[in-house]
């Protein structure tokens, strides 16, 4: 066995990007946490994502004593991923830098593989942005949401950011309904007049600040915040949607398995939001759906499919 054969398991996303690396036995021996490499995002497009992803995985494989050549396969569930044209043009990059094979998909994926036991059913996923992904026991794949307002794109986090500072704005400006966000954005942000809440716009475009207006929105739904309600329930609305295509698409048949993934659905949302996800899905399917909040990274859904991929030993660590 060549000691130095490795693979690589990668979750790339909008603020941040994990990387695993597997031995030859397929044992994680090394882990490592990048920035971001959505190619929508990042200057230089998909080469520009390429570039930060061949960087990162280079000094963790130097690392090790290893470099490109010794990979045998890769992994990676990437953002912005969100149709096979996108895949197959990150994958082209990555090659032409040297990741000689890989498997490139959407980052939705990696929850199904890592969030359900058999690899069949449904991701749903809520961080910066939301998608919705998943596969059938014969291998198809589908995919939707995740290209923002063009898709219609509801409950992530720039968009609940986005939310609760327009409807501060409304109210303020427009004479549009009171909200108890308006309170707590100008106690939080230290806020005085309507001056200064329009000047703060420009302090809150950050991941910081978007993360204490995610905080903000939940506590004003769970206190029963008329707009903030009506927001959770048209974002409960847009999951159940994606979630009842990806199902149609796949032609999934019950009990159906959904795995609720990203920073908004496993560590920033209530119970009450889950069950509004769940109420509307009973609306349009009834007993349809299994849902639950996953409990590993997806990043060990990249793992998992790498080790797969190439018959080396399945267990999660």
């Amino acid at each position: 066995m060549d000691e130095k054969r490795c693979y690589l398991a990668v979750d790339g996303g909008n603020s941040k990007t994990e990387y695993r690396l597997l031995n030859a036995s397929g044992a994680v021996i090394a882990a490592s946490r990048g920035g971001a490499s959505n190619h929508e995002t990042l200057p230089g497009g998909f080469d520009g994502a390429a570039d930060v992803l061949i960087c990162e995985i280079a000094d963790l494989l130097e690392a090790q004593g290893c470099s490109l050549s010794h990979v045998a396969d890769a992994v990676l569930g990437l953002a912005g991923a969100d149709y096979d044209e996108e895949a197959i043009a990150l994958q082209a990059a990555l090659h032409a830098r040297g990741l000689q094979r890989c498997f490139v998909c959407n980052d939705g994926y990696l929850g199904v593989m890592a969030g359900i036991e058999t690899g069949v059913g449904i991701c749903y996923s809520a961080g910066s942005g939301v998608t919705c992904a998943g596969m059938n026991a014969e291998g198809a794949r589908a995919q939707f949401g995740g290209i923002g307002v063009l898709s219609g794109d509801t409950g992530g986090g720039f968009d609940i950011a986005a939310f609760v500072y327009r409807s501060v704005y409304q109210h303020l400006f427009f004479g549009k309904a009171y909200t108890t966000l308006k309170d707590a954005y100008f106690t939080l942000f230290d806020v005085r007049t309507p001056e200064s809440f329009l000047a703060s716009a420009a302090r809150i475009q950050n991941e910081e600040s978007a993360r204490q207006l995610i905080g903000l929105f939940f506590t004003a739904m769970e206190t029963g915040d008329e707009l903030a309600l009506r927001y959770a329930a048209l974002a409960a609305s847009h999951a159940a949607d994606s979630v009842v295509a990806v199902s149609d698409a796949l032609h999934l048949k019950p009990t159906v398995h959904v795995a609720l993934s990203g920073s908004i659905m496993t560590a920033v949302a209530p119970p009450t939001f889950r069950r509004m996800i769940e109420y509307e899905l009973f609306r349009r399917k009834g007993k349809y759906f299994s849902l639950r909040v996953n409990d590993r990274q997806p990043v060990d859904g990249a793992v998992r499919w790498v080790r797969m991929r190439n018959h080396l030993s399945e267990t999660l660590t």
